[in-house]
């Protein structure tokens, strides 16, 4: 209607100045159109989603509090996951340690405790137990991470809930067997813990018995050599870290939930509650589902390998439509390690 009315205005000679006129749709080099809103990241998304995020924490916490749905309570999402499961591994790690060393008769002959940061009267027995009770409490770890990532706005959030996310998700994936054997969360999540106990541990033992530096005759070597293994630490277990939290964010629905998809009628079928909802999250996931760690890791680092402001530049060119030079440019960014180490240098400035 309004593009008529200007018609007639300027057909009568009317003023057509409360017309403003608009510039066309821009669109980058594959054809797709820019949002006017976030010029140069190239993609449209939800008005539930947060635009790319930029490397300083700061700057993303800014823009965390102020999204229209997310806000300053979005920076506690999924800390009464973290509580009970940390209260849960407080409770059952020692406790399986302990019976791991009585079954072995372990605290007697034990001279490798004073090596070890924990103190425990065996380094087989602590990773042991460690690997055991963060793979039986794993389900409270991929539940934290579906809390956090999901949307906080009320029309797109998918679980209410701790109990209700592991109620929800055993109910659509497969059950506790698929939480706790399918390869996707079993493997990482051993990955994950084993490594984890090994550097958090055996840092004195490492640097004493293989190093040979003597924390009493070599102090400051030996504060040095701590500070390097921290270093080794931060390099490998961010990573694992990463890829774990990428495979826990992505729904794995069996054929069943599937089929419930379909919107039910008024017939009585089932509660609202049992209904099944789509995952929304709060930031783009990939929208092809990861097969595994392997290839987690390496569509990380062909596809994200580019920083934000390269990618943007890279993207702006395109837009700008610099000839054959244009349709060359990618659209994912370019070989690097960079997404696999996201918050690096806070870590190596916090060791």
């Amino acid at each position: 209607p309004a593009y008529y009315e200007y018609l007639r205005a300027r057909h009568s000679g009317r003023s057509t100045q409360q017309y403003q006129s608009t510039s066309r749709a821009r669109v980058d080099h594959r054809g797709y159109i820019v949002s006017m809103q976030d010029k140069g990241t190239g993609d449209i998304r939800p008005g539930y989603q947060l635009e790319a995020l930029p490397d300083n924490k700061l700057a993303v916490l800014r823009r965390l509090v102020t999204h229209p749905t997310e806000g300053f309570l979005s920076m506690f999402k999924g800390a009464l996951s973290q509580w009970v499961y940390d209260m849960l591994h407080l409770l059952l790690q020692p406790t399986l340690e302990g019976v791991l060393n009585e079954m072995l008769g372990l605290y007697d002959s034990a001279p490798a405790s004073t090596y070890i940061d924990a103190s425990a009267p065996s380094a087989l027995t602590l990773i042991a137990s460690s690997a055991i009770v963060g793979w039986l409490l794993s389900p409270l770890e991929l539940v934290r991470t579906r809390l956090v990532v999901q949307s906080a706005s009320p029309i797109h959030r998918k679980y209410r809930g701790t109990f209700h996310a592991l109620k929800t998700v055993a109910r659509e994936e497969g059950g506790l067997t698929a939480l706790y054997f399918s390869p996707y969360h079993a493997v990482p999540t051993l990955v994950k813990h084993t490594l984890d106990t090994v550097f958090r541990n055996m840092g004195s033992f490492a640097l004493d018995r293989v190093a040979g530096i003597d924390p009493y005759d070599h102090p400051t070597t030996f504060a040095i050599g701590g500070l390097v293994w921290k270093t080794i630490s931060a390099v490998v277990m961010l990573p694992v870290d990463t890829i774990r939290v990428r495979l826990q964010a992505q729904p794995r629905y069996t054929s069943k939930a599937a089929s419930e998809s379909a919107p039910l009628s008024g017939s009585g079928k089932g509660k609202q509650a049992d209904r099944f909802i789509e995952y929304r999250t709060c930031v783009p996931i990939s929208p092809v589902p990861y097969t595994g760690m392997v290839n987690c890791a390496w569509r990380i680092i062909t596809e994200e390998g580019a920083s934000l402001k390269q990618l943007k530049r890279r993207r702006a060119v395109a837009m700008n439509g610099e000839g054959e030079r244009a349709s060359q440019i990618s659209n994912v960014g370019y070989y690097g390690l960079r997404g696999l180490y996201p918050g690096i240098s806070l870590q190596l400035m916090a060791n």
